[in-house]
């Protein structure tokens, strides 16, 4: 019986079955897609995201203690891929699976606010959230009247916006947004977190009486190579990241992502940041699995960056050529 091997032309390369057969196009593309979306699965725990849910839950928790009370809120301001809706998820997950809760009950609610940045958009993503039907029906008050009344009949513990950074995108309208959250909360609704990038300072320098009630901001900053702390946390990463690959049948071995001069030239390439790194990393899983290989190389990790990184405009030059080339 013929063994599997690669074979390639001038314009493709494909993979023979253990017949001698060279791979359809079309299978070769689902066994790509399919390690796309288990490498998508995959969840690692991360200590940054570790902080963002015990900040969570001590705001939650103090929100019981003084249910019924002007309640409070905190703030998150970090940039994108940071893992802040990943960690937000993970602590609904976390309350919904440790305690027992009424199944009309929504203990955690994360509301998106919408690209269109208006006032009105808020209520109409907090009712969308909950999945109460026609959640853009409605005058602005009474969408704030559907979602306050959604919001204590689902006795939610903690409602936390996402993207709180697309009401800055409309100044005349981002304070009016402030003041309404701030009622939210005055009113004893529940408490609020508010997931941001940069941009939501702008809201909050504007509404000194919303920021005047958040506790201490938490913090998610990029992974720094330079400090030990981060750097051992990005090894630990990778090391993950590299282990499930296996673990899950993506690619055969390890590829030694967290060896030190990989890891190295990783951080360098995604600017620490944890969405950037799995973009990478995945993109150079594709071309692997497209090719039959066995595992990633780092010439292989070189190509993802000019092919992903480089045109999303992350970074301007390849850390991988600039170390081949001596370059600092």
């Amino acid at each position: 019986m013929a063994q599997k091997s690669n074979t390639q032309s001038a314009d493709t390369i494909s993979i023979d079955d253990e017949e001698g057969r060279p791979e359809r196009p079309s299978d070769r593309s689902r066994r790509v897609a399919e390690a796309r979306a288990s490498f998508r699965d995959i969840r690692l725990p991360y200590p940054r995201q570790d902080e963002l849910v015990a900040a969570l839950d001590e705001l939650r928790l103090t929100g019981l203690l003084t249910k019924g009370k002007p309640q409070g809120g905190v703030r998150l301001i970090a940039e994108t891929g940071s893992g802040k809706t990943i960690g937000a998820e993970r602590f609904k997950t976390y309350v919904e699976a440790a305690e027992e809760h009424d199944p009309r009950s929504k203990p955690i609610v994360i509301a998106t606010i919408d690209g269109s940045g208006t006032t009105r958009s808020i209520p109409a993503s907090i009712l969308k959230a909950m999945e109460v039907p026609r959640p853009e029906q409605g005058t602005e008050p009474v969408l704030w009247m559907r979602a306050v009344d959604a919001l204590r009949r689902s006795e939610t513990q903690l409602l936390i916006i996402d993207e709180f950074n697309r009401a800055a995108r409309r100044p005349t309208m981002s304070s009016a947004i402030a003041t309404a959250l701030r009622d939210l909360m005055d009113q004893g609704v529940a408490p609020l977190a508010f997931l941001a990038t940069e941009e939501a300072r702008d809201v909050f320098r504007r509404s000194p009486d919303l920021a005047g009630r958040l506790d201490a901001p938490v913090t998610m900053n990029p992974l720094d190579w330079l400090v030990e702390e981060d750097r051992d946390l990005f090894t630990d990463f990778l090391a993950g990241l590299d282990d499930a690959i296996v673990e899950r049948g993506v690619l055969r071995v390890s590829s030694g992502l967290a060896e030190p001069g990989l890891a190295r030239l990783l951080c360098e390439a995604s600017n620490g940041n944890i969405r950037q790194i799995s973009h990478i990393v995945e993109t150079a899983m594709a071309a692997i699995v497209r090719r039959g290989d066995d595992a990633i190389s780092r010439d292989d990790l070189s190509v993802a960056v000019d092919e992903w990184s480089i045109p999303n405009q992350c970074i301007s030059y390849n850390p991988f050529e600039a170390a081949q080339h001596g370059r600092p």
